[in-house]
């Protein structure tokens, strides 16, 4: 009998992968392709290389090349490891299985990676997926400032509860993130997240959008259609951009809050609903409702907790890891293997004030990908005004008068009795200046490897 060996694996429910010994793809087959490296439709497979890392739910690195090298050491043909990968939306429990072998005198791998995450039984069960809520938080609102930590810790309290979230912050800072992560956590988190934009629309557009309408209310509504706050039913409706509502609709949203009944445009019939209110602004709504621009009893109604995200200029030793997850996206993207930036690069990315903050950043690694020849990104390759390095007037104070301080980059760290006393940033920057290579690291700073290693797992790096 005779079989198609592509037709054949398939079908298999497992990833099958055959390198060379470079982890160079040469076979790949549908399962590992869509489910475990997640490549786009169309991508061509005989160009891409098996990650030699991938990222567990710790945010460490399992590196594939270390696993290769131990197999040669030791002279086995064969490996089996079983981890917890973080993917782009979910995670999962993953045994791989490499096994080498020869042909032609040169060295291959064969790879079966399998999803295993349903097929436990478990005497303990736990509440959720693995490490969900780190998953949630480590894969959306990135970072190590203690800012951000605050953040990952009022998104937990926010999820916990039903009460009414206000987001406040600069555009671009990560606001609706926020909101995912909030709902992602929640009670709610098998119930719909619906998202209206209340800038993008009219007055009369708005109101129908959110309250939905019947047949023949206006012209062209052909038939009875729910809003989004009744699609949110059992859910979340987020609300971006809530200050641009018009007065109008501030009363008729204030007696949704209230009475948790809504009434279609042009209908007189209450319909009961269901849903958590999260809204974001980035505007100064307590100055609006002094204005008398926006309601106040709707404020509060809204704004029973509030979590403000700090500006990316205000958390700037953040900026490489934040330049490291918008790389391994577009690599993924793209098919690129972009990975990182040249010293002079990073000066410049750590230079600039970023006034569109991290929606600008993420667009400025995306202008890179398209001018990079090279696996770095170099001074070139960003935008202008990146390349540039405009960087803050000295002194300039903030909207909460606080002045803008300077990454701890030029500190330099002490050595008191024999032993180094380092700040966690005073770490990182050296960390960066050595592009993270631990020896180089170590040796500036008069310590072993080993110690190096202690202080970096004791700080979170």
């Amino acid at each position: 009998m005779h079989f198609n060996f592509n037709q054949l694996t398939d079908k298999l429910p497992a990833g099958i992968v055959i390198t060379d010994a470079q982890l160079e793809v040469f076979y790949m087959n549908a399962y590992a392709r869509e489910h475990i490296f997640e490549l786009r439709p169309g991508h061509d497979r005989g160009s891409v290389m098996l990650r030699r890392s991938f990222y567990t739910t710790d945010r460490k690195r399992f590196d594939m090349g270390n696993c290769m090298q131990e197999m040669i050491e030791r002279q086995k043909r064969s490996f089996h490891k079983t981890l917890i990968l973080r993917r782009r939306h979910d995670e999962a429990l993953v045994y791989f299985t490499a096994n080498g072998f020869r042909m032609e005198g040169l060295d291959y791998y064969l790879f079966v990676i399998s999803d295993i995450s349903n097929e436990m039984d478990c005497v303990v069960h736990s509440p959720g997926a693995f490490g969900r809520e780190d998953f949630v938080l480590g894969n959306r609102i990135i970072g190590l400032d203690e800012k951000i930590r605050h953040i990952h810790r009022m998104i937990r309290l926010a999820a916990d509860s039903m009460v009414n979230v206000m987001i406040t912050g600069e555009s671009g800072t990560g606001k609706e993130l926020v909101a995912d992560a909030i709902h992602a956590l929640s009670d709610r988190r098998d119930k719909p997240l619906v998202k209206v934009n209340c800038s993008a629309l009219s007055e009369s557009l708005l109101e129908s959008e959110l309250f939905g309408h019947v047949k023949g209310a206006f012209t062209g509504a052909v038939k009875d259609r729910p809003g989004k706050i009744e699609e949110a039913g059992g859910g979340t409706l987020f609300l971006d951009e809530i200050g641009e509502i018009d007065h109008s609709l501030q009363v008729k949203l204030l007696r949704v809050i209230q009475e948790k009944t809504i009434e279609r445009v042009g209908d007189k019939k209450p319909v009961r609903v269901d849903m958590r209110i999260i809204a974001a602004t980035n505007k100064d709504l307590r100055a609006l409702t002094q204005e008398g621009t926006f309601r106040e009893d709707l404020f509060y109604r809204l704004n029973v907790f509030s979590i403000h995200m700090p500006a990316l200029r205000e958390r700037p030793l953040d900026i490489p890891r934040l330049c490291d997850h918008f790389i391994d996206k577009g690599n993924q993207q793209t098919g690129k293997n972009i990975k990182g930036f040249t010293k002079e690069a990073m000066r410049a990315m750590l230079r600039y004030h970023w006034p569109g903050n991290i929606r600008e950043l993420e667009n400025a690694i995306e202008h890179a990908f398209v001018l990079a020849q090279n696996n770095m990104i170099a001074p070139d390759d960003l935008p202008d005004t990146v390349s540039a390095g405009e960087s803050l007037p000295a002194g300039r104070k903030e909207a909460d008068g606080n002045e803008v301080q300077e990454a701890k980059a030029d500190q330099e760290p002490k050595k008191i009795r024999g032993r180094l006393h380092i700040t966690r940033e005073q770490l990182e920057s050296v960390l960066e200046k050595h592009s993270w290579n631990q020896s180089q690291a170590a040796r500036s700073l008069g310590i072993s490897r080993v110690a190096l290693w202690k202080k970096m797992k004791k700080m979170g790096l």
